[in-house]
């Protein structure tokens, strides 16, 4: 059996980050690891959920706390109430409020405390993300030499405008993309565009980069989460049996 518990990092300007760690059952070899990287709701249930079902398959998980500073900008998850409803301004406000820089200094910090564990392989770090992690995921694979692999589900490929908190496109930092990328979204997605998944693919393509970004027609955004309305079980179950195919291969 594996083991969880809450460990504090020092992340973006050595401010201490919580978050919570699940240890895959015990072996005599370093394993394979994962910084996930929570939605927009936080580190809630279905994040732990996530994050006990890699740890399940052999691998160390972190999820760091990005609201570790200022809290949940909206209705906590608790095992009585797993998805409590946000209202869109909520959510709208959460994502676009939460700075890119720190929040990926968190994630690389995250990684590094990771890399520090004696049973983590530090050679075989992923990033995978949801929904606004989703994003970071991608961004964190553009910026952070700490990853072998990033896992993005449904993040965003253009923001809707820029800000002093994301500054910059994600895909404008595609060509630094140096390490395998699997990306998912939904064809009924209306917050992400089929013509932004095509622009990203061409953008990936042209810089010859190592990626497969998977579109399933009739999903909609958060299509991996079964605690919300959007869940699609045939294209979460096909998500994560590429994913394990995919961590195995490029770890």
């Amino acid at each position: 059996m594996g083991s969880t518990q809450e460990v504090t990092f020092q992340g973006a300007e050595g401010a201490p980050v919580q978050g919570r760690l699940f240890a895959p059952p015990r072996s005599d070899e370093p394993r394979p690891a994962i910084v996930l990287i929570h939605e927009v709701f936080g580190l809630d249930v279905h994040a732990c959920e996530v994050a006990a079902r890699f740890a399940a398959e052999g691998f160390h998980v972190l999820v760091p706390d990005l609201y570790s500073r200022e809290g949940v900008p909206g209705p906590e998850s608790t095992t009585a109430e797993p998805a409590p409803i946000w209202d869109i301004d909520s959510i709208r406000s959460a994502a676009r409020g939460l700075p890119d820089r720190r929040a990926l200094a968190d994630i690389d910090a995250a990684a590094a405390h990771l890399a520090g564990l004696d049973d983590v392989d530090a050679e075989r770090i992923a990033a995978i993300g949801f929904c606004m992690g989703g994003t970071l995921a991608f961004l964190a694979g553009c910026t952070s030499l700490r990853f072998a692999g990033v896992v993005d589900f449904y993040g965003r490929v253009f923001y809707p405008e820029l800000s002093a908190a994301k500054p910059t496109q994600p895909l404008e930092l595609a060509l630094n993309l140096d390490r395998p990328l699997l990306a998912f979204f939904g064809g009924r997605d209306e917050g992400i565009p089929l013509e932004d998944v095509e622009r990203m693919r061409v953008t990936l393509s042209s810089a010859a980069k190592s990626f497969d970004i998977v579109v399933y027609d009739e999903a909609q955004h958060g299509f991996f989460n079964d605690l919300r309305p959007n869940f699609d079980a045939a294209a979460a179950r096909d998500a994560w049996a590429r994913t394990l195919r995919f961590l195995r291969a490029d770890l």
